[in-house]
């Protein structure tokens, strides 16, 4: 394990150096007017992984009604659906079939850079190749269950077995599902295969499963707002991320206080790091260089739009906008972990089930 931690660390560290090296390339005045150009007219197709409803989908349909409008050439932005294997048949098509002239971007599960990272087979990509155009909002997952399943508190997903319902691995809900598992010493039973939150909430409200390990502020306000606005129709058990919410789940507690030494501490901020790149969206490699900075210029335009901030407000989005040079950083930077925590973080994250 070590001798392969180390030999990705070296990999890593070129790439790295190759992704330094490509954003500090100036696109020249000429470049903008080509891609403005290229742009006019044109329709951007946005792909997206999960179903129609859910958080990534409204995140996706939030920032792209306002894209088009500051992307040089003024395109059309479409949004398609592409739900299957928690996102990763979208990740894998945006990287090995869809188009690189860059009409076409996508928007995935913000943890399967780590899947690769990790060796899943299912993954066609390399999450550092991707060229990251931005992310306009944060959120913070928690541990949900009904109202009437019994499980309120840490004590009681660890003293008997608890069914969240989830996509497949590399999304939320099956990731942190298997964090509860090995690192909070939590009794949980995955079963997997919802196209997206809208059909595992529905088999939470059967009765069909105990809770869902994934649940997000936004996606709870955009399916179950009910939840956060009258106590008792819903337990919230535990905050999954690094940081609480400033304003919500306030007396919930959150996950990072349970982390027994430091190198549990360091997987659980590698699992949760992506929360603060919530809905990050990319265009496949090898797109032209002056048609990726047209995209994140319509990026750096569209989060700062008044109606955009508006629209996101109303639909009580949390809006903190991560420009996509950051998140490749911090996706390449995931790579760079000690080999401890690695290894950890993929005995959590990699669990079987």
């Amino acid at each position: 394990m070590g001798n392969r931690f180390g030999r990705l660390w070296a990999g890593r560290m070129l790439s790295t150096a190759a992704l330094v090296t490509a954003m500090a390339w100036s696109v020249s005045p000429a470049s903008a007017q080509d891609a403005a150009q290229f742009y006019s007219g044109k329709t951007v197709t946005f792909i997206v992984g999960y179903g129609a409803g859910a958080s990534y989908d409204s995140g996706a349909r939030l920032i792209g009604r306002y894209l088009g409008k500051y992307i040089p050439g003024k395109p059309n932005v479409v949004i398609q659906n592409m739900p299957g294997a928690g996102s990763m048949v979208a990740a894998n098509q945006l990287y090995n079939a869809s188009a690189k002239d860059g009409t076409v971007i996508g928007m995935f599960g913000r943890g399967l850079y780590l899947e690769a990272l990790f060796g899943n087979p299912a993954v066609k990509f390399d999450p550092v190749k991707f060229n990251w155009i931005g992310s306009h909002g944060r959120e913070v997952s928690f541990l949900v269950t009904g109202k009437d399943t019994g499980f309120r508190t840490v004590a009681d997903i660890r003293e008997r077995e608890i069914i969240v319902g989830a996509s497949g691995p590399g999304a939320d809900t099956h990731s942190f599902a298997l964090v509860l598992r090995t690192l909070l010493d939590a009794k949980v039973k995955i079963v997997s295969g919802f196209p997206g939150q809208a059909d595992a909430f529905l088999a939470l409200d059967r009765g069909e499963v105990h809770g869902n390990a994934g649940a997000t502020i936004g996606t709870v306000m955009a399916l179950r707002p009910n939840w956060l606005k009258e106590p008792g129709l819903a337990n919230f058990v535990v905050q999954l991320a690094t940081e609480r919410h400033p304003t919500l789940l306030q007396g919930v507690p959150l996950i990072m206080d349970f982390a027994k030494n430091d190198v549990d501490r360091g997987a659980m901020e590698l699992a949760f790091a992506r929360q603060g790149m919530a809905y990050k969206f990319a265009a496949p490699p090898g797109v032209p260089a002056d048609r990726v900075e047209a995209l994140r210029t319509g990026f750096r335009g569209a989060v700062k739009d008044a109606e955009f901030l508006a629209d996101a407000a109303r639909i009580n989005a949390d809006v903190g906008a991560m420009e996509g040079e950051e998140i490749a950083k911090i996706i390449a930077g995931a790579y760079m972990k000690t080999p401890e925590v690695l290894t950890r973080a993929k005995a959590a994250l990699t669990a079987r089930e």
